[in-house]
């Protein structure tokens, strides 16, 4: 112990204290700990020692966490590590005091910084929304204080929690206003908060009951000195709570004006042009003066933010875009309002089986937007965005509307869904060509069962000259006989894609798909939580002519789902239904809520009329059997050879088809839909084995085979170049 190796007969204090030093730094490696370090001295040496022995200790761990070894982390990474911990329920304490043993000054300031950019700008779950307004009603009904409610929400960081906090606070203002309180009971509400908003709000409630009463109110009252001229009309419980909300905000025509004003002040030279509403954001669009770049303006969002947070409530940097004429500027509506799916839909239309489309969303003027999949511009779609992003939302709107829309003979569903949560509601649908799937396995033969199905599309158009799309068939011979189209809806494809067992196979067939399929009226919406590069291969990516980009986390997401490496805008999104849907132009849409959660009986009513709607169409059949179609594919196996039995019947397979191409008696004829997936890839810059590979799925190692299929798509392009020097 300390005081076997300190000996404290020797007057000097120097030495005295030389010997106590080394007799601390050797019981500190021989792990004690700092209590019993000085518990031990207390007891054994003289009082004088024990506060050097304190300061001892002191320099010593002082000197050790200096000495740490620290780790410089990408903040990209920090930040997302942080975001998941926080979701994962992880307390601020905790986490920063991990990060305090392993990061640098610098970082761990950002990680406090990230910290509160997180809890207030984060999107909650469905959960904690309503588990937060359940106890905001709580709080009125028990204790009857709308005081409370303010202390209640004051305490709220996320601003998405807030909001709903002041949906709450507008429909108990506008009750109290029935009421016939005071004006002074408002203005004593008003004082009594700290929330800017909350102040407003009880402003302005207080200057309707002025004015319903006749008794004039001083227009200082209000909390940002503004002067309110419109004067309140017939009030029921949503436009009163509207008018209390909006009469906070600056008219368009004003924050336009705000808005290039602050332009000039950043050396941009703007005019405003024109604003719209809409229900998810405010657009405003400004003409830049000659000579001005876009770029100067595209990322300019955060400083709007910082510049305009207050005047225009700005909480996160705006989309900036632009537009024929202009440039405009999204301004988030903290009052965004929700597209429900039922009240768009009433099913009593007559039906067009020529133009089969699904639900968009509603654009910032208002009007609804559908997504045409017989359009040479759709076809397929890519789609994408983090959780919370509403994507779940616009399949299932898609899904419910298709099915109830349309009877089977019209369109077919095939569905995969491997988390399992998403598609099950749909199972047992007749328009199903198959169960739902929900693992690798099922989607590779959900597919391969397509590619089948398109091949024998094909041999159908072949017997009927003239005939290359489905189109063309189905304006032949409807309705005496329709070919339904079939829509394949996948959700989270990363999983699929990432998986060693099924990757090639589901790839494979998603080329194939994505090459011919459109013009057999086959389908293809692949969607993904994770729009990783290295795993969705650019010759899957480059085949959808149409994106869907819900909000994304990082700015890549939001390029590689729009197919441009400089579209960055899917990150300013606001989640929760709002998306870009891009085919020769971007628009920006406001998916349709189905809410199913909130309103079941619809939802059933729904997928029971769909069940059982009369169906006046004859369909034409192709004869293939899905389950036949597995069983041929696999073979009959035992469950203990299902792993063996796959490989040896995918490789027979592909060599059976080997083996009759190249024996050379066909003829390679290049239908429409190949013609404009080869000239697509060719000027992106693609060389022959790489199309031939992404539309006919064949390489070098296929022999003869491809090296015909390699010098028809020469000829088609060699014939493309002699046709523009002709037109020279």
């Amino acid at each position: 112990m300390i005081s076997s190796q300190y000996n404290y007969t020797n007057g000097n204090i120097e030495f005295q204290k030389q010997q106590l030093l080394t007799a601390i730094v050797q019981a500190k490696q021989d792990g004690l700990g700092n209590e019993e370090i000085i518990d031990n001295v207390r007891e054994t040496l003289p009082s004088s020692m024990v506060f050097y022995a304190e300061t001892v200790l002191q320099q010593i761990d002082f000197r050790a966490k200096l000495s740490r070894p620290v780790i410089n982390f990408n903040l990209e990474l920090l930040f997302q590590l942080i975001y998941e911990s926080v979701i994962a329920g992880t307390n601020d304490e905790e986490i920063l005091s991990i990060c305090a043993e392993h990061c640098t000054l610098n970082q761990y300031e950002f990680v406090r910084y990230a910290l509160e950019y997180i809890h207030i700008n984060r999107m909650p779950s469905q959960w904690e929304q309503n588990n937060v307004y359940h106890q905001m009603i709580e709080i009125v009904v028990n204790i009857s204080l709308i005081e409370s409610l303010f202390e209640y929400i004051e305490s709220i960081k996320n601003i998405h929690l807030k909001q709903i906090g002041y949906e709450v606070v507008q429909e108990n203002l506008y009750n109290l206003f029935l009421s016939n309180k005071e004006t002074s009971y408002f203005t004593d509400l008003a004082s009594k908060s700290r929330d800017k908003c909350i102040k407003n709000y009880c402003y302005r409630t207080a200057v309707l009951v002025a004015r319903a009463t006749g008794k004039p109110l001083d227009s200082k009252l209000t909390a940002d000195g503004s002067i309110i001229l419109k004067e309140p009309k017939y009030l029921d419980r949503n436009t009163g709570a509207n008018e209390i909300a909006n009469s906070q905000n600056l008219t368009m025509l004003q924050a336009g004006k705000l808005l290039v004003d602050t332009l000039e002040d950043f050396n941009i030279n703007a005019k405003y042009v024109d604003a719209k509403n809409g229900p998810t954001f405010n657009r405003i669009r400004v003409k830049l003066g000659r000579g001005v770049s876009y770029k100067k303006v595209e990322d300019i969002g955060n400083d709007l933010v910082q510049q305009l947070g207050e005047e225009l409530g700005l909480k996160f940097a705006p989309m900036v875009s632009v537009v024929p004429g202009g440039v405009v500027f999204d301004i988030p509506r903290l009052d965004r309002q929700f597209a429900y799916f039922r009240d768009h839909f009433t099913f009593d239309s007559e039906l067009d089986i020529h133009s089969v489309s699904i639900p968009g969303g509603v654009d910032v003027d208002g009007t609804y937007v559908e997504i045409p999949l017989y359009s040479d511009n759709v076809t397929h779609i890519l789609g994408g965005g983090r959780t919370r992003g509403g994507k779940s939302q616009f399949e299932k709107a898609a899904i419910l509307y298709l099915v109830r829309r349309y009877p089977p003979s019209v369109v077919r569903l095939a569905l995969s869904d491997v988390k399992r949560v998403t598609f099950g509601k749909f199972d047992g649908l007749p328009h199903l060509v198959a169960p739902v799937a929900r693992d690798a396995e099922a989607t590779a033969n959900l597919l391969d069962y397509l590619v089948e199905e398109m091949e024998l599309r094909y041999q159908e158009f072949e017997r009927h000259s003239s005939i290359e799309t489905i189109a063309q068939y189905n304006m032949r011979f409807a309705p005496d006989f329709v070919m339904p189209r079939v829509i394949c809806l996948i959700d989270e494809c990363f999983d699929l894609l990432s998986d060693d067992n099924y990757c090639d196979r589901i790839e494979t067939a998603l080329m194939k798909l994505l090459a011919k399929a459109g013009g057999a009226g086959i389908h293809v919406l692949l969607y993904t939580q994770r729009p990783d590069k290295n795993v969705i291969d650019p010759l899957i990516r480059s085949n959808f002519p149409a994106k869907t980009a819900f909000v994304t986390t990082r700015p890549e997401d939001s390029c590689i789902i729009l197919g441009d490496d400089k579209d960055k805008r899917a990150v300013y999104l606001l989640g929760y239904g709002d998306f870009l849907y891009k085919t020769t132009e971007v628009l920006r849409l406001q998916a349709l809520y189905v809410a199913d959660d909130e309103d079941p009986e619809y939802f059933q009513q729904l997928l029971l009329e769909a069940k059982n709607q009369n169906d006046p169409y004859t369909a034409w059949q192709s004869g293939l059997d899905f389950d036949e179609f597995v069983a041929s594919l696999y073979g009959e196996r035992n469950s203990k050879d299902i792993g063996k039995s796959k490989t040896t019947a995918v490789t027979k397979t592909k060599q059976d088809k080997t083996d009759f191409e190249g024996s050379f008696n066909f003829k390679v004829q290049l239908d429409e839909e190949a013609r404009n997936s080869i000239l697509n890839l060719h000027q992106k810059g693609y060389q022959l084995d790489e199309i031939v590979k992404a539309v006919f799925n064949l390489s070098r190692q296929d022999g003869r085979s491809y090296k015909k299929f390699r010098n028809v798509i020469e000829e088609f392009l060699n014939s493309l170049k002699g046709s523009k020097e002709d037109d020279i």
